[in-house]
């Protein structure tokens, strides 16, 4: 994705700057002109590395509306649009509804915008940290068929899917790291306390440690004198892990070994492809045309290595190809995906067909998540058998030889 900078005016002549994410300076102009602008001038910033925009409002410290909020706010408004009340005063309630003070500025903004003359969707498509390029599309579908109730109910129902897809998979994995980060702790306050007594204790008697002893010694040694570099690494890894991340190369990289790690790569696979299908079911299923859906499904796959396949996808549907022909050639999908969205391409019936396979992969994460964490918990115990057992028997192997020596002296 490129990063670019823009002026542009609405239609009632206001002047508005901003910055953007896109595939390519064509595929910004086309948005902002979705969002009801005029493009004054746009050009691509140039930022060796993407380290700039890692430490700006677009990077790591970005503050963004919590998809929990947005579905909150969705299902709220959809009630109140339903009931016949009208969206000036429905975004003036939500406003003060909220207790997310970022969402409920935002809200108050979009409210102000509606009210001097924007549409809905135009006013929502300034502020990308609150509603996704997804979200705005289908709100832009709904004010021009009218049917904005239902869409927002139909995303209320695909962001709770969402959330609980990614609650799923974070609970499967809570015990296992509950586990790591208790026997880290534990390991540690051995190494750093405990060993260092019998190491003492075992230079008084003098004489040449074993192997194990001495390695065992070693490590708790430097935990000791270097403690503070172990607590500033630990600290220092995940905000590390963010900014490669928000890098064009780090990111492409990172996402690529998502995808080939043993057991988790699957894991990733079946998450992003539950996540794709549903997105791009939910947009053909309200209108969207097939090009639009895919350019925005593009954007929201999370990961460089999809997204650049769903691209390719996307230039085969603009030539006249069916999408299961690119969708198999890339590899990515499993066969199952590319058969089931070539029948629904025939039978006329794609939306439908896809969200089968958002439910069917849905079902999949699921099942293998408990697998998951059952095979976790066996393997973390028995290295942490391994390790403890390393360490009773690097501190008990001199304790023998002393024993021995004292018996040999009798």
């Amino acid at each position: 994705m490129a990063y670019f900078t823009y002026v542009a005016r609405d239609r009632n002549g206001k002047t508005s700057r901003g910055s953007m994410e896109a595939s390519d300076r064509r595929s910004a102009v086309s948005k902002l002109r979705e969002s009801g602008l005029i493009v004054a001038t746009i050009t691509e910033a140039k930022k060796s590395a993407g380290l700039g925009k890692a430490f700006g409002a677009e990077g790591i410290f970005a503050k963004r509306v919590k998809m929990k909020d947005l579905a909150v706010f969705s299902k709220q408004f959809s009630a109140m649009i339903d009931s016949g009340i009208d969206v000036l005063r429905c975004l003036k309630i939500l406003s003060k509804q909220t207790s997310n003070p970022l969402f409920q500025k935002i809200i108050t903004q979009v409210h102000s915008d509606v009210s001097e003359g924007l549409e809905l969707a135009q006013a929502m498509a300034k502020h990308p940290n609150a509603f996704p390029s997804l979200y705005v599309s289908l709100v832009r579908a709904s004010e021009e068929s009218g049917s904005l109730d239902i869409v927002l109910a139909r995303l209320a129902d695909s962001l709770e899917k969402e959330m609980n897809l990614r609650n799923q998979v974070a609970a499967g994995l809570k015990y296992p790291q509950t586990i790591a980060i208790a026997a880290i702790i534990i390991l540690t306050i051995m190494m750093i306390f405990v060993i260092p007594t019998f190491a003492e204790m075992f230079s008084s008697l003098g004489g040449r440690l074993p192997v194990m002893t001495r390695v065992l010694i070693g490590a708790a040694t430097f935990m000791r004198k270097y403690w503070w570099a172990l607590v500033l690494i630990y600290f220092a890894f995940p905000f590390t892990l963010r900014l490669i991340n928000s890098t064009k190369g780090g990111r492409l990289g990172l996402d690529r070994l998502k995808l080939r790690l043993p057991v988790f790569g699957q894991l990733t696979q079946k998450v992003i492809v539950a996540r794709f299908t549903r997105n791009l079911a939910t947009m053909l299923g309200n209108g969207i045309p097939i090009l639009r859906a895919l350019e925005i499904v593009d954007e929201a796959a999370g990961n460089v290595v999809f997204e650049t396949a769903i691209k390719r996808i996307k230039e085969s549907v603009k030539e006249g190809e069916s999408i299961a022909g690119p969708m198999e050639a890339s590899r990515l999908f499993p066969p199952m995906v590319p058969a089931m969205v070539a029948v629904g391409e025939e039978s006329g019936d794609l939306d439908g067909m896809l969200t089968k396979v958002a439910d069917f992969y849905d079902s999949e994460i699921d099942a293998m998540v408990k697998v998951l964490t059952s095979l976790l918990e066996p393997i973390m115990i028995s290295v942490m058998g391994a390790v403890v057992g390393f360490i009773v028997i690097s501190l008990f192997l001199p304790l023998f030889e002393l024993i021995k020596l004292v018996r040999d002296m009798k």
